[in-house]
C-alpha cells in the first residue's frame, strides 16, 4: 500500500502544518517571489453558506500549474467564488487500501529547472470500490463515522514535502466523487468529481491563499496502482 505520502500531508493538515520549513529552501520563480511578496491580509470573517463570496480572494490560486504528460490524467473548473475559474489538469494516483476501499490523489507541480515539484494536492479518502456515487465529506464526518468518504486540497512548497496551506470538504455543498467505469481486471478506472472546500490552515510562507476554492466538472481516467 503506498499510502505513506498521503497519511503524512493529512497530518500536516490536521495538526495545522507546524514547524515544516526546511533549512535550505530551493529558490522559486520570479513570479512566484513575487506574489510570495504581496502584502495581502485576510477578510477574517466566518465563512457562512456555500461558495461565500466574501471569503477573502487572492490570484495565486488561478495561476495554472503544470502536470505529468500521461495517457490517464485529471481535468476540472477551478474555481475561487466571487474572483474567477481556470480549467484545471492534474496526474491521477489511485490505490486500494486495505483491500476494501480505493484512495484517490490528483496532483499538479511546478517547473523548477529540470524538475517538477508538487504543488497541489486534491484527495478523496475511502471511497468504496463500486461503481456509482459517493458523496464526500469532511475529516470530522469521517472521524465520527470511520469509513465516509471525505476530501482535502493541500498546497505544498519545497520539494512537495512542505505543507503550505490546507482547505476541507464544505459539506454545506453538495460533494462526490462518481465511479462511472472499474475494470479490476484490466487495472483502470473512470469517472467523475465536484469538490467545494473551505480553508483550515492559511499559507504562512508568504503566500496568502483563497478561503474559498472549488473544483468543479471533474473528469478522470487513472490506473489502479498497486
Amino acid at each position: 500500500m503506498k499510502l505513506t505520502h498521503q497519511l503524512v500531508i493529512v497530518s500536516l493538515i490536521l495538526l495545522a502544518w507546524n514547524g515544516c520549513r526546511k533549512e535550505d529552501e530551493k529558490p522559486t520563480n520570479s513570479e512566484t517571489k513575487s506574489l510570495a511578496n504581496e502584502q495581502l491580509t485576510t477578510t477574517g470573517a466566518i465563512l457562512l453558506g456555500c461558495d461565500d463570496t466574501t471569503a477573502f480572494k487572492s490570484s495565486v490560486d488561478l495561476q495554472p500549474l503544470e502536470y505529468l504528460r500521461s495517457c490517464y490524467s485529471c481535468t476540472a473548473v477551478k474555481e475561487v467564488p466571487g474572483l474567477g475559474e481556470i480549467p484545471w489538469v492534474g496526474n491521477c494516483q489511485v490505490y486500494v487500501a486495505w483491500d476494501t476501499v480505493l484512495q484517490f490523489r490528483f496532483l499538479t507541480y511546478e517547473p523548477y529547472f529540470e524538475e517538477l515539484l508538487l504543488r497541489e494536492d486534491l484527495s478523496f479518502n475511502y471511497v468504496s470500490i463500486s461503481v456509482g456515487v459517493h458523496p464526500v465529506y469532511d475529516n470530522y464526518q469521517f472521524q465520527q463515522n470511520p469509513g465516509t468518504t471525505f476530501g482535502y486540497y493541500a498546497r505544498l512548497l519545497d520539494d512537495g514535502d512542505v505543507g503550505d496551506a490546507g482547505w476541507t470538504t464544505d459539506t454545506i455543498c453538495t460533494n462526490y466523487i462518481e465511479i462511472t467505469r472499474l475494470d479490476l481486471e484490466d487495472r483502470e478506472i473512470e469517472g467523475k468529481f465536484e469538490l467545494h472546500l473551505k480553508m483550515v490552515v492559511q499559507g504562512t510562507h508568504g503566500i496568502l491563499y483563497s478561503e474559498r476554492i472549488n473544483f468543479l466538472n471533474g473528469r478522470f481516467k487513472a490506473e489502479i496502482e498497486n
